[in-house]
């Protein structure tokens, strides 16, 4: 076993036990067990898995940020976190649906545009909901 600690910039989460977890890092997807060597990775947008035997399986959906594994306890610091359990898909698809039909003037709100789409995206697939074609902001 080993803890799991997730903080954002408004809260810290209450530290998860955890036999195996599966983060969304930049390269693909990167599984801890205990006992891992130390590493830290960079995270994207998306779905952070906890397993634990005895216990309810947790998923979380990360906006981005970073993990680091030592000692077994992974600390995963990011911008947002939201509980799949707790995700409402009408209101993520309704502001899915405002983002890929509003006209962009610039390509910076564009861009602004993609990371909000990447975060909503990535809280449907936490909580395993569909995910809208997401093609028309080029994704």
């Amino acid at each position: 076993m080993f803890t799991v600690q997730i903080l954002t910039p408004e809260k810290a989460l209450p530290l998860i036990e955890a036999e195996h977890v599966t983060l969304p890092a930049v390269d693909g997807e990167l599984g801890i067990r205990t006992g891992h060597a130390p590493v830290v990775t960079l995270l994207k947008a998306g779905k952070v898995f906890i397993k634990h035997g005895s216990q309810a399986n947790h998923t979380y959906a990360v906006r981005g940020g970073v993990a680091q594994m030592v000692r077994n306890e992974l600390k995963i610091i990011s911008q947002a976190v939201a509980d799949g359990d707790e995700v409402s898909e009408t209101t993520l698809a309704k502001r899915l649906e405002a983002l890929l039909s509003a006209p962009y003037a610039d390509d910076h709100a564009k861009m602004d545009a993609k990371a909000e789409a990447a975060w909503l995206a990535a809280q449907l697939k936490a909580a395993g909901k569909n995910v809208p074609d997401l093609s028309r902001l080029g994704m």
